[in-house]
């Protein structure tokens, strides 16, 4: 009950979209064993997309074994008859280093698949280029990223098949990935998304995509924060996150609040699986086999087939061990036709999975330790996944965890365990998305991988420290900035977890240096910077390095000088006048001469002055960087490019092949069919034997034609049109002669018809334009002298030969007829003028009605009979001169008739009451 309320709340919590072009995101919750897809889309509910078998969830399986490919429980059935051409349990692999050796049956690659090759085989290659193997299917080569862009392409068709009947375009897409997935699994993920046409918004954790649709319906209150624990036990392993709820304000209303999910630590562990289990019940039963029929025992360990239905059955038995303590295991003609039964107890399913046991609780510890808390700090728990359902593994996680929190600690199920990631996924990259509006959920996650660059010189003068700018546990969506000094071009080398994955080259500075920028008078060496982001995908990259300078430079600057204090120059000669009285005249004028001098200079001091300024000037440039990736080494664009070509060749293929097939299943219908109708009695009457002959001999023809090979498309609709040829003109001529029993008398009544409509218009109605009334009587004739011909001539053919006319023509011609005579006949009488009465200013129109009504009233009730009789027979000889008036759609006169009518009637009851009376 409580994973439904989630689900439904989940679904409304997007509604509503903004107004503009239509947007849609997809997920993919893409599982080991089954994957999921959502879909949001504007205006409607978030909603999980059913496959073509009306199931939610999907097996993880694509089949390259018949000309078309198929998907899902299709593929199975083709995984027992040629397992190689079948991948399965694949994409884990992918993204990972691997040499020569290691594609080899027992080698390291078999090994993190982790299923063996008993029930599996394939046929791997190794791409010495890229350091990665491929899948090898008959002549086809795919690599991973191949093979896995042909399942989200896939999911791309399902999504837009889901619209019932709107039509829309699936771009943007969310994938969910394991935690610990490297920076190669990551690229190779976006990469087969891209080659199947999707343009992917963000990669999701599968523990965070969980923990973002249980805050859907739950948060603490504000100020509070829980510790909450997800287990995801699925069919390839296990995955504990430890997760943080929190509540914060959110929006302009006071006390609205939204959730805070902050993802503290997660650690996957591939030890443990449901499918891993199945494969412990397949070996047992094998074995179990091998030991009944000893003489079998070599050949079905090699029979794909057998293996199959072992593992199948082995997927049946652990779901009824999860209820009942004893299992059935039966597999009907397993091999060479002897069938194969036993049961097995659950303990000794127990027994088989003591390894798996035994590690239950350490991603558990793990993640904790991580998230640096304790058991007791933990407040929720929530189990997802498929495998978590068996007994043995809810008994060992509530023991551990009851023990460890020192209470019960409950093992919520409150999420759909198989849906609740795809819901998550989508959630997530609606809530970075503008197209959409939902409740607001702050969301971060962290990183599972340490991340340090280092910068060196290309030509070797020198080499920075290794800088970790993401240690292990650093938020997602952050953005380093790296800066240092050089005068040559560097390399910015990249470390996942201390090994070398990726070096860029930057080039541009040496030759800026040595051309442009030489002559600068540079104030300290140049500096680079440059954004190392680590992306919510998990993909980090160095983005835009530029290169700058500062030059300083002295520059003329004009400064005007301040003009001199004429006023302070005349106080002081004048003092110098009363300081001395004894002074001669030419003592005061050398004073005056001595003004004037000083007048003089203040005019030259009022001149500009030029002095040198040091200025400084910052010279910015882009620079220009190559990628080098090491080994396993990602698919670049024009991999892509080539790879998206290939896959929409074989998508037009596989249409030409499906159309091909279906015009073969056409012809043979035709074939067939044909054969059934030559024996019909209508239409050996509207054939001649030769006729039927010819057709027979095709049709035999055509039956040894089919099973040859190397037919085209254009071959089949050939041969389908010539059967069609001789076929369809005697089923029309059947059919005709069929129709033409009773028609003659049939379009004699519709003439018969319109002519009485014509006279009626031409007798009653007047004032219908008799120009309009001829050209539909001409209408009429010519349709008369048309039919005489054709009856004519149909009556002197003989039955195997085209019919002269056809029942539709016919009837489509005394249509358009009849429609201009209804359109006649319909024609309304136009209102006669009203006569124009003086208004008298005491005569208002409430006065005047009421004295028509009493006129016409008066009018009704003179001269009406006095015996009953007359009045009777007058009643009937007035009801049917209105019902001919009503016919004759003339209202006027109907209206004047009813009025006498129920004057008449009065008069009779009148009578009939005064009888009564006597």
């Amino acid at each position: 009950m409580a994973r439904t309320r989630a689900g439904l709340l989940s679904l409304l919590a997007c509604l509503g979209a903004l107004s503009g072009v239509s947007a849609q995101i997809m997920s993919i919750d893409l599982g080991h064993e089954f994957f999921k897809v959502a879909l949001m889309r504007q205006g409607k509910n978030l909603e999980i997309v059913l496959n073509a078998h009306s199931k939610r969830k999907t097996t993880t399986a694509i089949s390259f074994f018949e000309h078309v490919r198929v998907f899902g429980d299709d593929a199975l059935a083709h995984q027992g008859k040629a397992p190689a051409k079948v991948p399965m349990f694949f994409h884990s692999t992918i993204g990972k280093n691997y040499s020569a050796e290691d594609v080899v049956v027992g080698g390291k690659w078999w090994a993190d698949f982790g299923l063996g090759d008993t029930f599996y085989a394939y046929d791997l290659v190794y791409n010495a280029d890229r350091g990665t193997p491929a899948f090898k299917f008959g002549e086809e080569v795919m690599s991973g990223e191949e093979v896995l862009a042909h399942l989200f392409y896939f999911c791309k068709e399902m999504a837009e098949a889901s619209g019932e009947g709107d039509i829309f375009t699936v771009k943007d897409v969310v994938i969910t990935v394991p935690p610990d997935a490297t920076l190669r699994q990551r690229q190779a993920v976006v990469a087969a998304a891209e080659i199947a046409g999707l343009r992917v918004l963000t990669l999701v954790h599968e523990g965070s995509a969980f923990a973002v649709q249980r805050a859907v319906d739950y948060s603490p209150e504000q100020g509070n924060s829980e510790l909450a624990l997800f287990y995801n036990l699925g069919a390839r392993k296990v995955e504990a996150t430890v997760v943080r709820f929190e509540a914060r304000s959110a929006g302009m209303v006071k006390g609205k609040t939204a959730p805070v999910v902050t993802v503290l630590g997660s650690v996957s562990d591939s030890r443990v699986g449901g499918h891993l289990m199945d494969l412990k019940i397949a070996k047992v039963m094998l074995k179990r086999f091998q030991d009944k029929h000893p003489k079998l025992a070599e050949g079905v360990a090699t029979n794909s087939k057998a293996l199959r239905k072992l593992l199948a059955q082995a997927q049946k038995t652990k779901a009824v061990l999860s209820a009942n303590k004893v299992a059935p295991f039966t597999a009907e003609s397993l091999y060479q036709d002897t069938d194969f039964q036993t049961t097995i107890k659950r303990e000794d399913f127990e027994e088989m999975c003591t390894d798996m046991f035994a590690v239950l609780t350490e991603p558990i510890e793990q993640a904790l330790a991580a998230a640096n808390a304790t058991l007791k700090d933990l407040m929720h728990v929530e189990v997802v996944g498929g495998a978590w359902r068996v007994p043995k593994v809810q008994q060992i996680l509530s023991a551990y965890l009851d023990e460890g929190k020192g209470e019960k600690l409950p093992l919520g199920q409150h999420l759909n365990g198989e849906e609740a990631g795809a819901f998550g996924a989508a959630l997530i990259a609606a809530n970075a998305s503008t197209s959409f509006r939902l409740r607001k959920i702050f969301f971060s996650d962290i990183t599972h991988h340490e991340y340090a660059v280092q910068a060196v010189a290309l030509n070797g003068d020198w080499e920075k420290n290794k800088t970790t700018l993401y240690p292990l546990g650093a938020p997602l969506g952050g953005k380093k900035k790296l800066s240092f000094h050089t005068e040559t071009d560097f390399a910015v080398r990249v470390f996942e977890d201390g090994v070398l994955v990726t070096e860029y080259t930057v080039t541009g500075v040496s030759e800026l240096m040595e051309g442009k920028w030489k002559d600068y008078n540079r104030t300290s060496q140049p500096k680079i910077s440059a954004t190392v982001p680590l992306e919510m995908s998990g993909i980090i990259e160095l983005k835009g390095p530029l290169v700058s300078v500062e030059e300083s430079f002295w520059v003329n600057v004009t400064k005007e000088k301040k003009k001199s204090n004429l006023t302070g120059n005349a106080t002081g000669n004048a003092t110098q006048k009363n300081a001395s009285a004894s002074e001669s005249d030419e003592s005061s004028a050398s004073g005056e001469e001595a003004n004037a001098s000083a007048g003089n200079g203040s005019s030259a001091d009022d001149e500009p002055e030029i002095e040198l300024k040091l200025k400084k000037k910052k010279h910015e440039k882009k620079l220009t960087v190559k990628r080098k990736d090491f080994f396993p080494l990602p698919l670049v664009d024009a991999q892509v490019s080539e790879m998206k070509v290939k896959l929409a060749d074989i998508i037009a293929k596989e249409g030409e092949v499906q159309a091909l097939a279906g015009l073969k299943n056409e012809l043979e219908a035709a074939i067939y069919g044909a054969r059934d109708k030559l024996d019909h009695d209508d239409i050996v009457k509207v054939s001649t034997e030769e006729q039927r002959a010819e057709l027979s001999s095709l049709a035999t023809e055509l039956e040894d034609w089919m099973y040859e090979t190397g037919h085209h498309k254009a071959d089949f609709e050939a041969k389908l049109s010539a059967v069609r040829a001789l076929l369809a003109p005697m089923e029309e001529r059947a059919h005709e002669l069929e129709l033409r029993s009773g028609f003659d008398e049939t379009v004699a009544d519709a003439i018969a018809d319109m002519k009485k409509v014509r006279a009626h218009i031409e007798a009653n109605m007047s004032w219908v334009n008799s120009n309009k009334t001829e050209a539909a009587s001409k209408k009429l004739a010519d349709f008369e002298e048309w039919w005489a011909k054709k009856h004519e001539s149909q009556a002197a053919l003989p039955l195997h030969e085209a019919p002269a006319y056809t029942v539709k023509d016919v009837n489509e011609k005394m249509a358009k007829i009849q429609k201009d005579f209804d359109k006649l006949k319909k024609t309304k009488k136009p209102k006669e003028p009203a006569a124009k009465v003086e208004k008298n200013a005491t005569d208002s129109k409430s006065s005047k009605k009421k004295k028509d009504k009493e006129a016409k009233a008066a009018a009704a009730e003179e001269k009406l009979p006095e015996d009953l009789a007359t009045a009777e027979k007058e009643l009937e000889s007035v009801r049917e001169k209105k019902a001919a008036a009503v016919e004759a759609e003339d209202f006027d006169a109907a209206h004047s008739l009813k009025q006498r009518e129920e004057a008449l009637v009065g008069q009779i009851q009148r009578i009939q009451a005064a009888n009564s009376e006597l």
